[in-house]
């Protein structure tokens, strides 16, 4: 289609026009084949641009799911690791503390059973929602696991860290869930872990400090901080 138009184009290009007579025969002609080809590259140029957009969007989608939890919309277990060994190289480096909090749902089990895996999952959005507001700007929260979450606290020193713990712990406890007609309280247990800045070899591991911390806890009786 595009050909006598092309044709045309480049005979004008080298200086060598079409002769008047056949420029003026042809001009309908000519005309046509030239918005034909430019609706042809046109449209061709629009679906191009459409897959693109749709492949980006779809490339976003993916890396959105391959980095958070599908359920609670906080990070996942691969992505907050990987932020975690950052943030212990960070605060190693510029000889800052890091804490860690990890935050079991007390009795999650009892109350799939009792009341279906609807409300278990009501339970778990319920908490992240807390967390998510409870935590500061620059902490990231996570679900860690099964009925486990995770925020990491760059920065924070031991009594900051217990304090967001505690804030936690108290809006569960203050504003109970409402999932259709049940009103049910949620109780979580914490465990809190804290590196100082010098970061000493002896020190244990934050994760394994924290996960201490949080079945001391849970011996004792659940619904704390430790």
């Amino acid at each position: 289609m595009g050909a006598p138009a092309g044709a045309l184009l480049l005979r004008l290009a080298l200086g060598a026009g079409p002769p008047a007579r056949e420029l003026s025969a042809e001009a309908f002609f000519y005309l046509y084949e030239l918005l034909g080809s430019c609706l042809v590259f046109g449209v061709a140029g629009w679906i191009v641009g459409r897959r693109a957009d749709r492949l980006r969007l779809l490339g976003d989608r993916y890396r959105e799911l391959s980095e958070h939890d599908p359920l609670t919309g906080l990070a996942n277990a691969r992505v907050f690791f990987a932020r975690y060994r950052r943030a212990v190289e960070h605060a190693r480096r510029f000889r800052e503390p890091l804490s860690l909090l990890l935050i079991d749902v007390d009795r999650l089990k009892d109350a799939n059973d009792k009341f279906g895996h609807a409300f278990g999952s009501a339970v778990l959005l319920h908490v992240a929602e807390v967390v998510g507001q409870e935590k500061r700007e620059d902490d990231m929260a996570a679900r860690w696991g099964g009925d486990e979450f995770a925020l990491l606290m760059p920065g924070a020193e031991a009594r900051s860290a217990r304090e967001r713990a505690e804030a936690i712990e108290s809006t569960l406890r203050r504003v109970p869930l409402r999932h259709g007609e049940k009103v049910a309280p949620v109780s979580v247990t914490i465990g809190v872990a804290t590196r100082t800045g010098d970061f000493a070899p002896e020190e244990p591991d934050l994760f394994e400090s924290a996960d201490q911390a949080l079945y001391e806890g849970k011996r004792v009786g659940r619904g704390r901080v430790r």
